[in-house]
């Protein structure tokens, strides 16, 4: 960029260019010079930046920033795919909806990618609209690396919500899921178990954690649907400032090959798991 100086009157005018919805870096083009002079200048006459929120609203009423809609299927209904995707975000996924920055999205972030693809597919096959994928490599050693599955669309985080609260230690299981079939139940349960999920290897023991004592009573109502036995525990952690925490278990063994046969894992390491104790007790 071949840039010049300013003349006061320019330096004057910065203001009201400003003022009128015009970005930094349009008055810079503008002048035909770098944006970090413009940076100067504002701070010199004491303009007050906007913050994102109001620098978004400009954007988007100048025509500079597009807001791409994306228009979900008019004839949606309780299937599979959404129970599933219910299950999901009472668990490790999450809605998220801010009017202020007009950010609509739904997200998974996880570290077993199967997990991850299939979330990705379900609302890809749901919505008819393709989330974007990421990999999210770890900085830290001991700590794994993240597949990310995001869908953004006020429409389809409109829709979810309309079936109840799926909020971290609020969320319930939707009225639609209790009075659904088996397999819209067990769907859900997928879910719920993909993302909350545990197995104990030496005794096939299976188990999902939570900090909601109340939602984990309704995903056992709807185990006690499916004939699935279990049971609900204070999970004991002694770190401090850290929430109280409660476990599901299924222990019996016809309990944990209903499980295997109705619900099972997303997860490969897990339904591995749980099909080689099965398989060791006589089971399948």
């Amino acid at each position: 960029m071949v840039t010049r100086k300013l003349t006061n009157s320019n330096i004057l005018s910065i203001s009201s260019l400003y003022g009128s919805g015009l970005s930094t870096w349009e008055i810079a083009k503008r002048f035909n010079i770098q944006h970090s002079t413009i940076l100067h200048h504002m701070k010199r006459l004491n303009i007050e930046r906007r913050n994102k929120s109001s620098a978004a609203k400009e954007g988007v009423k100048s025509g500079r920033i597009k807001i791409k809609k994306h228009n979900i299927p008019s004839d949606l209904i309780i299937s599979e795919d959404l129970s599933y995707i219910f299950g999901v975000l009472c668990g490790d996924g999450c809605i998220s909806c801010n009017k202020k920055l007009r950010r609509y999205h739904i997200v998974l972030s996880a570290t077993d990618k199967e997990f991850v693809d299939k979330f990705r597919n379900v609302l890809r096959n749901y919505f008819k609209i393709n989330p974007t994928t990421e990999f999210r490599k770890s900085r830290n050693s001991n700590w794994r690396d993240q597949y990310v599955t995001r869908l953004c669309s006020k429409e389809a985080c409109d829709f979810i919500l309309e079936f109840g609260n799926f909020g971290k230690d609020k969320w319930k299981v939707p009225e639609i899921i209790k009075t659904s079939d088996g397999n819209i139940k067990s769907s859900f349960i997928m879910g719920f178990f993909d993302s909350e999920g545990e197995i104990d290897r030496k005794i096939g023991r299976v188990g999902a954690v939570s900090m909601n004592f109340g939602g984990l009573k309704e995903v056992q109502d709807l185990l006690s649907f499916l004939k699935i036995r279990s049971t609900i525990i204070k999970k004991k952690d002694l770190r401090p400032n850290t929430s109280q925490k409660y476990v599901l278990r299924i222990h019996d063994k016809n309990s944990i090959l209903l499980f295997y046969s109705l619900v099972g894992f997303t997860i490969d390491r897990k339904q591995k798991i749980l099909k080689e104790f099965l398989v060791k007790k006589g089971l399948t």
